[in-house]
């Protein structure tokens, strides 16, 4: 909308210059200047007064003391019209004049549109918001025909409290802009002292349907993209849980981007925890990573294989990184426990599988084959399962002529060189490689203890001296 002030005067001086030439003209009856005031006498000799005359192409009006007005806003009845320096009714033009509403955060000045008709576009007897199509833009007006801006209720009424952003319907921009939103976005500053989220610079997204009116208490798909509209309007951008607005770790917990996106989480995303949701990833403040199918529910107790590599995650859907002892069911994790120290290494005879989710070659990768692994602060080594339903968990047991306790292999200390150690009931031989010694005959390990085995490794002779057969 291209609005100036002071529009046309060329064409208003050559208005003038023909009025006068008519004017000057005619007899008592009819246009006459009267101490440079023009007025009009009616043919009966009466002055007329408050209405409209004509000359030539155009209309004039005259007040209650039968002076041409110029430059004024002319109330006639229940419309409203302008006229110009030279006292033309002005029509298909932008008007910015003074405003006479001295209330609280109103503007300065005002814009009024003239119409075809000369009449200043006015909001409807109704007093319904409409609006009006003037050069390839919307507008609404308010009663006195003034161009509304900013929040606008659905009465043709500006709303400029702190609350305005919740109970306007329609945003308009500034005092110069008025345009309707539509079918966009706009980012606008609000008053929510309401809202605790960090993340909260004092701004909310909104959304502006075809109508104008901002989208509100709902969902809606945007260029392929889906947004949570909270009862306000403004879009939401933090965590939210269904169904029945329960918060709970078995909730469908859904996520909504930091404040400059909104748009529902899918695919990897980090973020704090929800306080009501995980109140101690909460607490440690933490951004933590999830993932979010495409419906937006987020993958939670399960070992879940994204983009050609498997990943864990807890029941509230955060992303597992480290060691863990877990109980998993055809991938689904029904219960775990993270190895932080030499007192959580699960024993023989647990049931526990383990699992390692790591740095490489991705955070939070499942870890399969051989990995090194400090648990508080000493190196363990862990053998993984490569393939099959299983892959991923540790191998227990003896495989390949070494021994596992769910995953971990078992090792004699290097300077040690040998060690004996408990494995299914039976004492095996062990070098610092984690070999198991078969068949050996009086080896002896850094302490000077000498060790016979057996062809499993199972340990047949330990002693300070080397075993000699009887005879």
């Amino acid at each position: 909308m291209r609005k100036k002030t002071k529009q046309a005067l060329v064409p208003c001086a050559a208005i003038a210059f023909t009025i006068g030439m008519s004017m000057t003209s005619l007899a008592a009856a009819g246009w006459q200047e009267e101490g440079g005031v023009w007025r009009y006498y009616n043919s009966g000799g009466d002055m007329a007064t408050e209405c409209w005359k004509k000359s030539g192409d155009h209309w004039f009006w005259l007040d209650s003391d039968g002076e041409m007005l110029t430059d004024s806003l002319v109330e006639d009845g229940d419309d409203y019209y302008y006229v110009n320096e030279a006292g033309a009714m002005v029509k298909n033009e932008w008007r910015e004049l003074d405003n006479t509403d001295d209330g609280e955060g109103a503007a300065d000045t005002c814009w009024y549109y003239l119409g075809a008709s000369g009449k200043a576009y006015k909001a409807p007897g109704s007093g319904k918001t409409t609006f009006k199509t003037i050069g390839g833009s919307k507008y609404a007006f308010d009663e006195e025909a003034r161009m509304l801006y900013g929040w606008v209720d659905e009465e043709s009424g500006r709303v400029d409290d702190e609350d305005a952003w919740k109970t306007g319907m329609y945003y308009l921009g500034a005092a110069n802009d008025g345009r309707q939103r539509s079918n966009r976005w706009e980012k606008l500053e609000t008053d929510d002292e309401d809202n605790s989220q960090e993340d909260f610079d004092g701004y909310h997204w909104f959304w502006f349907g075809s109508n104008g009116k901002k989208v509100q208490n709902t969902t809606r798909t945007i260029n392929g993209r889906k947004y949570r509209f909270e009862e306000e309007g403004n879009a939401r951008f933090s965590w939210y849980s269904t169904p029945d607005h329960v918060i709970l770790a078995s909730s469908n917990n859904l996520y909504y981007n930091k404040p400059e996106q909104c748009w529902q989480a899918k695919g990897w995303f980090q973020a704090v925890p929800d306080e009501n949701i995980d109140p101690e990833g909460y607490d440690d403040g933490e951004e933590r990573w999830y993932y979010a199918q495409n419906s937006g529910e987020l993958v939670k107790s399960q070992i879940k294989k994204i983009n050609g590599r498997y990943y864990g995650f807890d029941e509230y859907g955060k992303m597992l990184l480290g060691l863990y002892k877990m109980s998993v069911n055809d991938r689904e994790i029904q219960s775990y426990v993270e190895i932080e120290n030499e007192n959580d290494l699960p024993k023989e005879a647990d049931a526990w599988q383990v699992y390692f989710f790591g740095n490489s070659p991705k955070e939070g990768a499942m870890a399969t084959g051989t990995v090194k692994i400090e648990v508080d602060g000493e190196d363990y080594t862990y053998e993984f399962r490569k393939s099959g339903g299983t892959q991923g968990e540790g191998y227990d047991g003896i495989d390949n002529g070494s021994i596992y306790i769910k995953g971990r292999l078992l090792k004699a200390d290097r300077d040690a060189r040998l060690e004996k150690v408990s494995y299914g009931g039976d004492e095996y031989l062990i070098n610092y490689t984690g070999k198991i010694q078969k068949n050996k005959k009086n080896v002896r390990n850094a302490d000077g203890r000498y060790y016979c085995t057996n062809s499993e490794g199972v340990v047949t002779y330990e002693g300070s001296e080397k075993w000699v057969k009887e005879d």
